[in-house]
């Protein structure tokens, strides 16, 4: 948790200085979430599961074509396992800290915008189900238990209308093993999301 209280420091110090030029605003949406896997030469993905995401961010306009914009979610990310006895579905739940850096190119109607950045993010629930019975797993550093840390790197595509509607699409890739074991386990995120955006620009 250390490493996440520091990361968020630092990213509010970083916009403290055009703190004044900043909107709020929020999006949520659709997660399509699977796992990267490898084990020495073997490597394979899961199949998509659905899941969500609620972000609150901050767009701290440095000029006219350049932002940087923090933000704090509950993203869900998993995966879907087909094995012979049945469908298995990981459910994971982070807090977790994004920044993106973003271009923007304005149009009459509003402003396309794109870029990406770091996130930071930190386990708060995890179970995997099966015939809609769940078993609750646990985060630790022991073998039979799931890294809580992940960190990665983000892209982001979208269009904010003059009334502060927006539409975006993005995704992640995981960088950090959420397994304690040899094989590795790297969280992956396609989200479409619908948000709003306070303030005028």
């Amino acid at each position: 948790m250390k490493k996440l209280y520091f990361f968020m420091a630092f990213v509010l110090a970083m916009t403290t200085g055009v703190m004044a030029q900043n909107n709020f605003g929020l999006r949520a949406g659709y997660n399509l979430a699977n796992q990267f896997i490898r084990e020495g030469d073997y490597s394979a993905t899961t199949k998509m599961a659905s899941r969500f995401h609620v972000t609150g961010y901050y767009d701290a306009r440095i000029n006219q074509g350049f932002s940087i914009q923090p933000g704090l979610s509950l993203e869900g990310k998993g995966g879907k396992s087909k094995l012979p006895e049945g469908d298995y579905i990981d459910k994971f739940l982070y807090l977790q800290v994004p920044v993106n850096f973003l271009g923007r190119v304005p149009t009459r109607s509003g402003v396309f915008f794109f870029g990406g950045g770091p996130y930071l993010a930190y386990g708060i629930s995890a179970k995997v189900t099966s015939d809609n019975q769940g078993v609750d797993l646990h985060w630790g550093s022991g073998v039979d238990e799931l890294n809580p840390f992940d960190f990665g790197l983000g892209a982001i595509l979208g269009y904010r209308f003059m009334n502060g509607f927006n539409l975006s699409i993005s995704s992640s890739a995981g960088l950090i093993n959420i397994s304690n074991t040899d094989t590795k386990y790297l969280n992956r995120v396609t989200s479409f999301s619908v948000g709003y955006e306070f303030g005028r620009r």
